[in-house]
């Protein structure tokens, strides 16, 4: 009995089986639904980063969310369509238009990363610290944080160019590795606990960021990230804020071995380069004026200003003019230039350098000042030190000179309203107040 009823289990599990592979009652070349991936359909947005960046530079750029590209134990956020365009044209404007005006064409699409992927959270790490970028092999660029981009805020345009810059910088020296030397100008500081490090104690220790210091690599590519994207005067500002001269020191060292490399290994000026960053930057999201009454002064960025009688206002030239006719009258002599120096304790010195043109040689009658600065900009010069040496003996000669600056108070600004993006030289100027049309300008220096 017990095997008639097993022989009957069989038969059955027979016609089951049977019935269920039968032809009629499913399709087996119906696709599996999921195995092929996602599928939509293809945007304006998807037309437009395909004609601008995969056509001229086989790049592609991913937005959408693909989970195998990132990460599986971070919680990462999608990126939102709406920034992905104005975020791709900042790029492309900043940084590739800019190294191919610079190195050319064939230079970016050989070095390009091929692939972009934008992801619209920072990437939290366990260590405290967020990654907002990161390269793979010269191949694969992950950006972080789009979600959070706005492409006429400064603060936001700014480290998102750097990170790109950052990355770029390491394919560059994957690529071809920078001079050995590099290493060792700070070679104590590098460490794994960088992110514990203030950006002011890593400065006055010779490293130009905090992060510069996990390692000599990161040390290369910050340098070359914090100089295209901080611009020549704002980098020159982040040096003249260090105080420890051998920090300076080995800062500029770092400096001029990036300058040397690009030129030697990619035949690129690189202040040429940081010069057209700095210009598309501004092109994006100007830089907010800092006054200069901020900016010029003992141990600041600028302390001297050099003033030539060119393009002087007519005021300020008939005062020249005049004391220079009077010099004259003293065996000839004459006014070369003058100059404003900054010093300690809220001092300047007027200095008027003049000729004897008996020898040829140069002369200068300092005069001592007291400038004073209100919060609002506006300088006024006091006597600090009676007239000693030339300018004791000439001071009668130049008191038109002497007389404008101690009878005005003026206003301190750039010459042309704000500094000259990529300028190698930066000019202010000295308006009188209640008159704009009497200044005297020139170049500033330290």
């Amino acid at each position: 009995m017990k095997l008639r009823h097993i022989k009957v289990a069989a038969l059955l599990l027979a016609v089951t089986f049977v019935t269920a592979c039968s032809k009629d009652d499913e399709d087996l070349n119906k696709p599996i639904l999921g195995l092929g991936g996602d599928s939509w359909t293809h945007s304006e947005l998807d037309k437009w980063l395909y004609q601008n960046f995969t056509v001229p530079y086989n790049i592609e750029v991913k937005y959408r969310w693909d989970g195998s590209e990132l990460a599986l134990d971070r919680t990462l956020v999608p990126a939102k369509e709406e920034k992905i365009q104005p975020l791709m044209e900042t790029m492309k404007h900043a940084w590739i238009d800019v190294y191919e005006a610079e190195a050319g064409e064939t230079f970016v699409k050989r070095f390009v990363p091929k692939q972009y992927v934008l992801v619209g959270s920072p990437q939290y790490n366990a260590s405290g610290t967020i990654t907002l970028g990161e390269a793979e092999g010269g191949r694969k660029v992950t950006l972080y944080r789009v979600n959070q981009f706005e492409k006429n805020k400064r603060e936001i345009v700014q480290p998102i160019l750097k990170t790109i810059q950052h990355e770029f910088a390491h394919i560059l020296h994957q690529t071809v590795m920078y001079p050995p030397e590099y290493e060792q100008i700070t070679p104590m500081g590098y460490t794994s606990s960088w992110n514990n490090i203030s950006v002011t104690n890593a400065r006055e220790s010779g490293y130009i960021s905090s992060y510069a210091q996990a390692s000599p690599n990161e040390d290369f590519v910050e340098m070359i990230a914090i100089m295209l994207t901080q611009g020549k005067t704002d980098y020159e500002a982040i040096i003249a804020g260090i105080s420890n001269p051998e920090a300076v020191a080995a800062l500029r060292k770092k400096e001029e071995i990036v300058v040397t490399y690009f030129k030697q290994v990619w035949n690129i000026d690189f202040y040429k380069l940081q010069a057209r960053a700095e210009l598309a930057l501004e092109d994006i999201a100007p830089k907010p004026v800092i006054p200069l009454h901020t900016q010029f002064g003992f141990g600041n960025i600028y302390s001297t200003m050099m003033i030539n009688p060119a393009g002087q206002s007519d005021d300020f030239l008939e005062k020249y003019n005049t004391a220079d006719a009077n010099l004259k009258t003293a065996g000839g002599r004459y006014i070369e230039y003058i100059r404003l120096i900054a010093e300690d304790n809220n001092r300047v010195t007027y200095q008027i350098r003049y000729i004897n043109p008996s020898s040829g040689s140069p002369f200068v009658a300092n005069f001592i000042y007291n400038m004073s600065v209100d919060n609002k900009g506006v300088a006024s010069f006091t006597i600090a030190e009676a007239p000693a040496g030339n300018a004791n003996t000439y001071k009668t000669h130049l008191a038109p000179l002497t007389n404008y600056i101690e009878l005005n108070t003026f206003k301190i600004e750039w010459k042309d309203g704000k500094p000259v993006l990529g300028a190698t030289e930066q000019y202010g100027k000295f308006t009188a107040t209640g008159n704009p049309s009497s200044f005297f300008f020139g170049q500033l220096g330290n």
